[in-house]
């Protein structure tokens, strides 16, 4: 009977989307807006009630945050469209979804002058859908729905996945408790959900690391390997075309999460490095980026010194850096402490737009990464070093690719790091489980206190310096 009420709940929701849609954007327009979100929260939604551990409270919180981010694309779809001059064709998307949309209407039409694109990836499937279905924002802003929502729910099972036979909770707690907390990643969901390359690379990410969660999983949760070699197959060649260089990342968990079991695994490790290796050049073949511009990016030097930290709200940051991109690695591996500090606050939760809008106040809800994010340092400071006590190798490979992040880009671009955050998921529901079982209580309490105290005081002087308050106290003496 429940899973029948949330069958008449689903159909009256789409219902009553397709009578919006229609109002606002003429009947053909509103059925394509409301096939196109029926197929993005089908798909997800399939593999869901496949999972092992799915339940009625999955299915409804998938349920809950798909209309959540329909209502957002709608608004942004209202935005897009509100000159006449645009439309779902040509509609007024701004910054690199500009970019993008732009390099994909030259390209189905047939300009040989393209602009130059990072990776093409994204823009070329925009194209494909085109050839299919018709030139319309409807469609990718569905696919990034789509990919998004299926990250989510992989996420989840990658939960499970891991923890299952570590702690006492069930698999569909397991499952239950990383779709929840993932779906509180607003930042995430805003950002994915957006004429971005970022909806491909998060579902990347979830299949990579879905496939390399069974390399440390109990034997209940080992089966069938072939399919998790086949979906990191896919997860190599969706992230050899959309970000060439996170393919790196990949293979830092492919290395870490081969450790444990080297006698075991070292046949699935090597497929995977090899399966690395293979579309890393191929997808260094399609994209602007040499291997030498991947050496850069790393070593750092003048181009980096340029084009990074340089707007307006980080001018202050770029002034306690100054040349950071041309010091030694041994000096940038000494500022970690607060370039990882920065990379983990970013963004201020709070909206300094001189207009405001409910768009811009989800992107800045921040406090749920802060609540996984601060989670998963209890687990690094107080739990994974005591022996028999950790939930394994899986958590090292978040943390080392949260610290290889911001040693690149001294945490100065918050959506990086956006694909790694749901990897810190696993590490906060293994605390969370273990606090339901009675242990690490008063440690995680005395945490929480002290972890809070350091985040406002942070943020109070984040808000101080953007006030210029601070700033002009600072600058006093020197008058």
């Amino acid at each position: 009977m429940p899973r029948l009420v949330l069958m008449l709940a689903e159909l009256t929701a789409f219902a009553v989307l397709a009578v919006i849609a229609s109002h606002h954007f003429g009947y053909a327009d509103g059925a394509r807006i409301t096939v196109a979100n029926a197929i993005a929260y089908i798909i997800p939604r399939t593999i869901l009630s496949r999972a092992r551990g799915s339940n009625l409270t999955a299915h409804v919180l998938l349920f809950v945050l798909t209309f959540f981010l329909i209502a957002v694309d709608f608004s942004r779809m209202l935005l897009w469209t509100s000159y006449e001059e645009f439309s779902l064709e040509i509609p007024n998307v701004q910054n690199d979804a500009r970019l993008y949309y732009g390099w994909a209407l030259q390209s189905y039409y047939g300009n040989t002058r393209l602009g130059e694109i990072p990776f093409p990836g994204f823009p070329l499937m925009m194209v494909g859908m085109w050839k299919v279905l018709g030139v319309s924002v409807v469609w990718p802003a569905a696919m990034n729905m789509m990919f998004t929502l299926t990250s989510v729910v992989l996420t989840g099972m990658t939960t499970r996945r891991l923890l299952l036979g570590r702690v006492a909770a069930p698999a569909t707690a397991l499952l239950n408790g990383g779709m929840l907390l993932t779906s509180i990643l607003f930042y995430y969901l805003m950002i994915g959900t957006g004429i971005l390359k970022e909806g491909s690379v998060y579902l990347s990410m979830s299949m990579a690391g879905y496939a390399l969660a069974s390399m440390t999983a109990c034997d209940e949760e080992r089966h069938r390997p072939w399919l998790d070699l086949l979906l990191f197959v896919l997860a190599c060649v969706l992230m050899a075309g959309v970000r060439t260089t996170y393919l790196y990342f990949i293979a830092l968990g492919v290395a870490i999460m081969s450790l444990p079991n080297w006698r075991r695994d070292w046949i699935m490790s090597l497929a995977m490095m090899a399966i690395f290796l293979i579309t890393l050049f191929v997808g260094d073949y399609f994209s602007s980026y040499s291997f030498e511009r991947h050496a850069e990016i790393v070593g750092g030097g003048w181009n980096m010194q340029r084009f990074y930290i340089k707007g307006e709200s980080q001018l202050l940051y770029r002034e306690i850096l100054d040349y950071y991109f041309l010091y030694t690695p041994w000096h940038r591996l000494l500022m970690l402490p607060l370039t990882m500090s920065v990379q983990f606050i970013i963004p201020i939760p709070w909206v300094y737009y001189e207009h405001l809008s409910v768009l811009n106040i989800l992107s800045r809800l921040t406090w749920g990464w802060y609540l996984v994010g601060g989670t998963a340092a209890f687990y690094y400071l107080f739990i994974c070093w005591r022996r028999h006590q950790g939930m394994g190798f899986w958590a090292w490979w978040p943390a080392a690719s949260f610290i290889v992040m911001a040693y690149i880009m001294a945490g100065s671009t918050a959506r990086y790091v956006l694909p790694i955050e749901p990897l810190f998921v696993p590490v906060a529901m293994f605390v969370f489980c273990r606090l339901a079982e009675g242990q690490w209580r008063r440690q995680y309490k005395l945490w929480c206190v002290a972890f809070v105290v350091m985040l406002a005081a942070a943020l109070v002087v984040c808000y101080l310096f953007q006030r210029g308050i601070l700033s002009g106290l600072l600058a006093a003496p020197a008058a």
